[in-house]
């Protein structure tokens, strides 16, 4: 926002803030006012033309701690501009551009204020971006701003379908593009998408091959630049990103001279798929489509007749049932994908292997193998393993104890000899049971051997 204005000489009113200088001007003489608008200053400098020499009349010099370039170049003050235009256009103005100074004066001047260079060219760029996606088409929108306060808008429409995810890295890709284009060296990206934030800093890890192929493709071209760093912000803080995101994704403006508008007809990056190799169902899919069957005789029967059991539509192979509708065969590559969406998908609840199988032909898929491939799977679910109803029952036989309860064992004790009772009897026999507490008493005439071996029995 430098500039030269060319005047007449008009009455001067000397400032006590300003800096006189030693060369006086005449009546009619043109005056060469020179402004110039730092980070923190606002400078206005008076010469005079002699010969090719330029002499410095007057100059004044405002500070603040305030960014006023910045602030006087937002575009809502435009209309304040113009009002002072035509308060000075009952002088003698006319604008020209800044020409080359050729006063030393000037120049020790101009180094005093605007002070090192380097060290605003050590300031960082910010870019902020924000993709869009809908069901035909998305966008992208770039907002590049530099260390002086210039700011670069642009529009960039897709012309292919792209993910939410991809889109971002569309954006992410094309702003990297222009801040190269412009010269930027250390740059600040400001992205209120989570996932590409976290997969370019390295806390989230990018699975999809597709979003791998972005994520090498931006490390690639940050290389070029000596510093860039990325950081999520909230959506509120990023509306004007995501404004021309929108506008991309739904048409081009028509008539916005100040927005770079750009259209991208294909992806930055794509996915190479190779063909699948020769499977079981290759053979079958030649022999319905071209007719192509085996030299081997044998084998060719064997494939005329196992191919009565499929039909081909729009080159998918589909087996034939009797009472079920068309199952969709599927490559070896495939069925990995398919067995883990359905046992450990949204919708499951991990089943055993025989209803795995049967619940991928209600689902519509077939291949040969799917029986033993789903009970394959099963076992080595680790969930499945943990939380499986497991058979307590021992490998092997129990070996037999010789007590049918612990602390199975009689106390026996032999009181008397008492007062001769009916029988003969003076003696009595006492048995107790240890665990149950148990009593057993029987009255004996002798006490012998024989007589305790026939109680303890009974």
């Amino acid at each position: 926002m430098d500039s030269c204005v060319r005047g007449g000489v008009q009455p001067l009113q000397r400032d006590p803030g300003s800096t006189p200088g030693t060369q006086e001007a005449q009546v009619g003489e043109p005056l060469y006012l020179y402004l110039a608008i730092m980070e923190e200053a606002l400078t206005a400098v008076l010469v005079r033309k002699e010969g090719k020499a330029q002499q410095l009349i007057y100059f004044i010099v405002v500070r603040t701690d305030q960014e006023i370039r910045q602030v006087l170049q937002k575009p809502d003050l435009a209309g304040r501009m113009i009002t002072w235009a035509i308060e000075l256009s009952q002088y003698d103005l006319r604008y020209e551009p800044w020409h080359t100074i050729k006063t030393q004066a000037m120049a020790d001047f101009l180094v005093e204020v605007m002070g090192d260079p380097t060290e605003e060219t050590g300031t960082r760029w910010r870019l902020h971006i924000d993709g869009a996606s809908n069901q035909t088409s998305g966008g992208a929108g770039i907002i590049l701003e530099s260390p002086a306060g210039v700011i670069y808008e642009q529009s960039i429409k897709f012309e292919f379908l792209v993910s939410n995810n991809q889109a971002e890295y569309e954006a992410l890709l094309g702003g990297l593009t222009l801040a190269r284009e412009v010269g930027a060296t250390r740059l600040e990206v400001c992205s209120d998408s989570q996932v590409v934030t976290s997969q370019v800093n390295g806390s989230y890890q990018a699975r999809d091959s597709l979003l791998q192929k972005y994520l090498e493709k931006v490390r690639e071209l940050s290389k070029q630049f000596e510093e860039v760093t990325i950081q999520h912000v909230p959506r509120e803080r990023n509306t004007r990103a995501d404004l021309l995101s929108k506008l991309a994704s739904t048409k081009l403006g028509v008539g916005n001279r100040s927005l770079i508008q750009g259209m991208v007809k294909k992806p930055a990056v794509a996915l190479h798929l190779t063909k699948l190799g020769p499977y079981w169902l290759d053979p079958i899919i030649d022999f319905l489509e071209n007719g192509k069957l085996p030299d081997d005789e044998k084998a060719a029967k064997a494939l005329r007749r196992e191919a009565a059991k499929y039909t081909t539509i729009q080159g998918q192979l589909f087996k034939k049932g009797l009472s079920q509708p068309l199952l969709k065969c599927l490559h070896p590559d495939q069925t990995d994908y398919v067995l883990r969406e359905v046992h450990k998908g949204c919708c499951s609840h991990h089943i055993g292997g025989k209803t795995l199988a049967r619940k991928l032909i209600r689902a519509g898929y077939y291949w040969p193998s799917m029986m033993e491939d789903s009970k394959e799977f099963v076992r080595k679910c680790v969930k499945c393993q943990e939380n499986a109803n497991f058979h307590r029952a021992p490998a092997s036989e129990l070996s037999l104890l010789t007590s049918s309860r612990p602390f199975a064992q009689w106390e026996v004790d032999l009181l008397g000899p008492f007062s001769v009772g009916s029988g003969q009897v003076k003696y009595l026999i006492v048995v107790i049971d240890y665990y149950t507490k148990w009593i057993e008493a029987k009255p004996l005439a002798s006490v012998s051997s024989s007589n305790c071996r026939k109680i303890m029995w009974r």
